[in-house]
């Protein structure tokens, strides 16, 4: 078949993106490897926090910006986030009126600020495709860290979202994971029909991994990646304090979405942590792959205490690049690095400094764990993924 348009939709950035989310990251992996490959004719709809966050990127699509604030050009809280959404999704639809018709939107998440333009689109252009991607179903409001109120906003807001797609959009992708064998059963109870229902998978660069030099030698123990609180934000101080108390002076680099983590790294400063742990933020905030990789391959390993996870990318690159990987023994984890990364109780943040600090100090092991990440990571490269997702969308389009 000839070449489809496809229209993007990527709105969950509000005005000021918070980091590289996977969904983004998803998102710009695909589809600059479909415009590679010859699938020229796509466009995005975004706000201006997605654009801020993918210029650095030098993602080629063509950007229509979607308003996200009225008055506001940044966010000073996280409750101006839920505000952003709505901005954004009174204001897509007149932006919308002024694209060509495309054969497919494609919804990088599943906040309502994407799914209220696919629907626009659909009705505006019947037969149009909707393909919604889905990430991971957020944990109930009581047992999310951060924000109780923030919390319960967003999973009502997810609700409604689920309820839309279920309904209306021609494919879910979800992904191949427990997380995703949960938003699919979601789904199904809502009406919607298996064979609408998709997995996918992510990736990893490993051409960029493979390009990143190697360094001379390791300058800190452990990075963070993603410093966020549903990533274990929370986790940092008391997993550290009693690190330094099984190991003095060991290290911590802390890597992606600080905007969130004010308080937290104050409260490292206050303690005197600041000697053990340092924060890393690029000049322009943002790293080209390969020396991204590079500062990742400066630990010895990654610290992933994750309270949620949807697939879990920083942990199979941080392997790719020779990490260990110590994190939360999440089902999703299991299901994606199997039995290659060291597994500790579930938010029991004094075995999680134990068993980091004994395989700091167990040489046998950490070679032995990043040997197997290595090669488990292996398997998940983007190119591969961006194929599955083309002979996907190229199929529902031929229906």
């Amino acid at each position: 078949m000839n070449a489809p348009r496809i229209l993007w939709v990527l709105n969950g950035c509000g005005l000021q993106g918070t980091g590289l989310s996977g969904g983004v990251l998803r998102f710009h992996e695909i589809a600059r490897r479909w415009w590679r490959d010859g699938w020229r004719d796509q466009a995005l709809l975004a706000t201006e926090g997605g654009i801020g966050v993918l210029r650095p990127m030098l993602n080629p699509l063509p950007v229509a910006r979607v308003p996200a604030g009225i008055v506001a050009r940044r966010e000073f809280t996280r409750l101006q986030r839920p505000w952003s959404y709505l901005v954004s999704s009174v204001c897509a639809p007149r932006i919308l009126r002024r694209q060509p018709r495309p054969d497919a939107v494609i919804t990088t998440s599943d906040y309502f600020c994407d799914v209220v333009p696919a629907r626009e689109a659909q009705r505006q252009w019947p037969g149009v495709r909707w393909i919604a991607w889905i990430h991971h179903q957020e944990l109930p409001p009581a047992e999310r860290p951060g924000s109780r109120l923030v919390n319960t906003l967003t999973w009502h807001m997810q609700q409604g979202s689920f309820r839309r797609i279920a309904r209306h959009a021609d494919q879910a992708w979800v992904l191949d994971t427990d997380a995703g064998d949960r938003v699919a059963a979601r789904l199904s109870a809502l009406g919607m029909a298996a064979a609408r229902i998709r997995r996918m998978r992510n990736g990893i660069d490993l051409d960029a991994v493979r390009a990143a030099p190697e360094p001379a030698a390791k300058a800190v123990d452990a990075v963070m990646i993603g410093v966020r609180p549903n990533k274990g934000l929370h986790d940092i101080l008391p997993v550290w304090e009693e690190v330094q108390r099984l190991r003095p002076g060991t290290t911590l680099r802390l890597m992606g979405g600080l905007s969130a983590a004010g308080p937290v790294l104050e409260e490292i400063r206050r303690r005197g942590l600041d000697r053990a742990i340092e924060v890393f933020r690029p000049s322009g905030g943002y790293l080209a792959p390969a020396d991204y990789y590079a500062k990742v391959k400066e630990a010895r390993l990654l610290f992933a205490p994750s309270h949620e996870e949807g697939w879990g990318i920083a942990l199979a690159e941080a392997q790719a690049c020779g990490l260990p990987v110590v994190a939360y023994d999440l089902p999703v984890y299991r299901r994606v690095l199997a039995d290659t990364f060291c597994a500790v109780p579930r938010f029991e943040t004094a075995a999680f400094a134990a068993g980091l600090a004994r395989l700091l100090d167990d040489a046998a092991r950490m070679e032995a764990l990043a040997r197997a990440g290595r090669e488990r990571a292996g398997a998940y490269d983007w190119n591969r993924m961006a194929a599955d997702d083309r002979e996907a969308t190229a199929a529902l389009l031929a229906l």
